[in-house]
């Protein structure tokens, strides 16, 4: 069974696609933890991002982050990626997150 990303990549699962180019992807994630939270993957299947092997489809993810970046007229942002389970990897197919702005109420801490 393909993983979820594979499947969005191929077009039999919905997303809402907000950038694509011949290797790459951005679209919002459905569980959001910033004001705005897009998640960006190689249409290829890759587990870990030290597995890319191909510069085309290395630059393409840092191109669509930018990209991402002047859509949403982020002028601060962080850009996030887990590398493995044991991080907190959940889906293993690379997926990088761009977020900005403030975390939703349930994820700030309390004093």
């Amino acid at each position: 069974m393909e993983c979820v990303f594979c499947r969005i990549a191929k077009g039999e699962e919905k997303a809402r696609i907000i950038y694509e180019s011949e290797k790459v992807l951005a679209f919002p994630t459905i569980r959001p933890e910033a004001e705005v939270h897009i998640l960006v993957i190689p249409k290829e299947h890759y587990e870990r991002i030290d597995e890319i092997d191909d510069p085309q489809t290395a630059y393409e993810l840092f191109k669509a982050i930018r990209e991402v970046a002047r859509m949403y007229d982020l002028k601060a942002f962080r850009v996030v990626n887990k590398n493995g389970a044991s991080v907190g990897q959940t889906v293993m197919h690379v997926h990088i997150h761009v977020l900005s702005g403030k975390l939703p109420h349930r994820l700030i801490p309390k004093d």
